[in-house]
């Protein structure tokens, strides 16, 4: 049987080799092996940690290696000084011996001394400490693993003390946050059937069919099972509250998979209504229809359509969460931020504005578009909705209300630590009636 460490190392090596999703992968990883629930917390936190921290491991890892080292040697050496450097329960020894035997079944004898070599004189030494970087840019890049070109976009655009603000935030641990389906339940009773399973529940300040739950992952829950709760963050949620569903209307979602934001404008219809919720992937149709399904909703259809093509209906109001960087959900998917780079966000910009440019003629006259990402990249967010508008005189910004301050507002950016939650940018635009 494989170690939990020896587990967490393959799932590392798929994620950063393979492209592997960090969330999917781990998710299979524990499905298919057999671990206590301390395993389970364990293998998560070292996948998880190292992927946030590649930067900073790297940092402290350079001066101890004076030969080239193979890169699943490198990323193993990550994972162990992860676990020496930021989890306080584990001894040096054990650390050690699993990093070395591991590379024993990886490279054999000499590879597994090297190693042994590295992690010993490291645990003997001072450890470079990336404050001492004296500029800032090229500090916060190492300090919060993060690419210097996203550092150097978001300090031009939210300014050093932001940029770094942003760059903690991203660090820490995700809470969990349900959306009440409240087609089906009550607040109170989604409240108590978690509490009845020993969750930790409260509700939130800001939407108040969100809740907050600490325990175990809510994905085991039976009121996560029998869908009387989703998993939705925070800032995901605010899209669906902004595009303000009205009872009978007509609404497309056209980027819709997994379907969340679909299936909680269904909610917020009553039952009433209609959603059409499509993305470009037939596979993810799949995905959408179970949710639909494990919700019981009635007025959502799925079906596989490409946003850049026209669609044969008009409707009310339509949803674009486009296709984006997702620098927003770098705590729940760190890998992205090694992955992106300026000339993919370029590319998702054309996309964004292809797909803006063809829903448009899908609204009615006087209904209006939600269009939202889950980046604070300003390129795929304020560019895209300025762009379009320029390009399309006969439409304008529907203004509507901060959701902490009531102020109005034409954009919306939130950033990580606004509400502790996802960054995401949302905007809303009305399609003039002549």
């Amino acid at each position: 049987m494989q170690t939990v460490r020896t587990l967490a190392f393959d799932t590392l090596q798929a994620i950063i080799q393979d492209k592997a999703y960090s969330n999917l992968k781990i998710n299979e990883v524990l499905k298919e092996n057999e671990l206590s629930r301390a395993d389970k917390g364990l293998l998560t936190e070292l996948v998880y940690g190292t992927l946030k921290h590649q930067y900073t491991l790297d940092y402290y890892l350079k001066p101890f290696v004076k030969t080239k080292i193979k890169g699943w040697m490198r990323r193993l050496l990550w994972m162990s000084i992860y676990q020496y450097q930021y989890l306080d329960k584990i001894p040096d020894h054990a650390i050690i011996n699993e990093a070395v035997e591991i590379t024993k079944q990886r490279g054999g004898l000499h590879n597994s001394k090297v190693v042994n070599g590295i992690l010993r004189n490291m645990m003997r030494s001072d450890l470079p400490n990336p404050a001492d970087i004296e500029n800032d840019q090229q500090r916060i890049a190492i300090m919060y693993s993060l690419s210097k070109w996203i550092v150097k976009h978001w300090v031009t655009h939210f300014g050093l003390e932001t940029t770094e603000a942003i760059a903690q935030s991203l660090l820490e641990r995700p809470g969990q946050t349900v959306r009440v389906n409240t087609h089906r339940t009550t607040i109170e009773d989604a409240i108590a059937r978690l509490e009845k399973e020993d969750y930790e529940v409260s509700q939130d300040n800001d939407i108040h069919y969100c809740l907050h739950v600490s325990g175990r992952p809510v994905v085991e829950s039976r009121a996560f099972k029998d869908g009387y709760v989703s998993i939705q963050d925070k800032s995901s949620m605010f899209v669906a509250e902004i595009l303000a569903p009205v009872e009978g209307e007509n609404i497309l979602d056209a980027c819709s998979a997994p379907g969340g934001k679909a299936c909680q404008t269904a909610e917020l219809l009553k039952g009433s209504g209609h959603v059409d919720a499509t993305d470009i992937h037939e596979h993810k149709i799949d995905l959408i229809e179970h949710n639909i399904r494990k919700l019981r909703l009635k007025n959502v259809t799925a079906f596989q359509h490409d946003a850049t093509k026209p669609y044969d209906a008009k409707y009310d109001k339509i949803l674009v969460d486009a296709p984006c960087s997702g620098l927003g959900v770098l705590r729940h998917k760190p890998e992205i931020k090694y992955t992106q780079n300026p000339e993919t966000v370029d590319g998702l910009v054309d996309l964004q504005l292809e797909i803006m440019n063809n829903i448009k003629d899908s609204v009615k006259p006087g209904g209006v578009i939600v269009y939202s990402t889950c980046t604070i990249e300003q390129m795929e967010n304020e560019n895209v909705i300025y762009t379009f508008l320029k390009q399309n005189k006969d439409f304008e910004f529907e203004p509507f209300p901060h959701p902490r301050t009531g102020e109005e507002v034409k954009t919306l950016q939130i950033l990580p630590q606004d509400f502790d939650s996802d960054g995401f940018f949302i905007t809303k635009i009305r399609r003039k009636e002549s």
